[in-house]
C-alpha cells in the first residue's frame, strides 16, 4: 500500500496531470486560435483552460489518491477541484477571478492546516507561503492583470475551499 514505488507513482502521475499536461494544453490551444495569450486576459479565454483544469483535479481525486488511505491529499486536490469549479461558474457569469492568488492562498492555507494538523513547527515554511501570496498579489496589481476585487475574491476562494475541506481530515 505504501511501498515506494507507490507513493513514487502518485507523485510521478501528480506531477504529469498538474504541470506537463496542462503546459502541453495551453501550447495547443494557441495555434488552435482558442487562445490569444498565454496570459488569457479575457474571460471567454479562459473557460475552456479552467473546464480542462477542474477536470485534471476530478482525475487525480477520483484515479490517483484513495480517500481512506491517502486522506490528506485527496481533500487538498478535492479542494482544489471546487476551486476549479468556482471559477468555472464565475467565468460563465463573466467574472474574472486571479488564479494565481487562488492558487498560492490555497496552497498556503494548505501548507498551515497541515503543519497545525500534525504538530508540525514549519516557522520558515509558513512564512515562506505567506511571503509568497504577497509575493504573487502585488506582482498581479504591478502588473495591472487584475484589478484589486479580483485578487481578494481570488485569495479569499484559496483560503475557504481549503477550510471547508480541512473538517474531513480529521474524520
Amino acid at each position: 500500500m505504501f511501498t515506494y514505488e507507490s507513493i513514487l507513482a502518485k507523485i510521478l502521475a501528480v506531477v504529469l496531470l498538474t504541470v506537463f499536461i496542462p503546459i502541453f494544453f495551453l501550447i495547443l490551444l494557441k495555434p488552435l486560435k482558442i487562445i490569444n495569450s498565454f496570459h488569457l486576459k479575457t474571460v471567454k479565454q479562459r473557460r475552456l483552460p479552467l473546464l480542462f483544469f477542474t477536470t485534471i483535479s476530478a482525475v487525480i481525486i477520483n484515479y490517483i489518491f484513495n480517500p481512506i488511505h491517502y486522506k490528506i491529499p485527496f481533500y487538498f486536490f478535492s479542494a482544489v477541484f471546487f476551486c476549479g469549479l468556482v471559477c468555472v461558474i464565475l467565468s460563465f457569469l463573466n467574472y474574472k477571478i486571479s488564479l494565481h492568488a487562488t492558487a498560492i492562498s490555497s496552497f498556503a492555507c494548505f501548507v498551515i492546516c497541515f503543519s497545525l494538523y500534525y504538530q508540525i513547527s514549519n516557522l520558515w515554511l509558513v512564512s515562506l507561503v505567506v511571503f509568497a501570496i504577497g509575493w504573487v498579489i502585488s506582482s498581479r496589481l504591478l502588473m495591472q492583470a487584475h484589478k484589486l476585487h479580483e485578487l481578494m475574491t481570488g485569495l479569499s476562494l484559496g483560503v475557504v475551499s481549503q477550510l471547508i475541506f480541512l473538517q474531513f481530515w480529521y474524520i
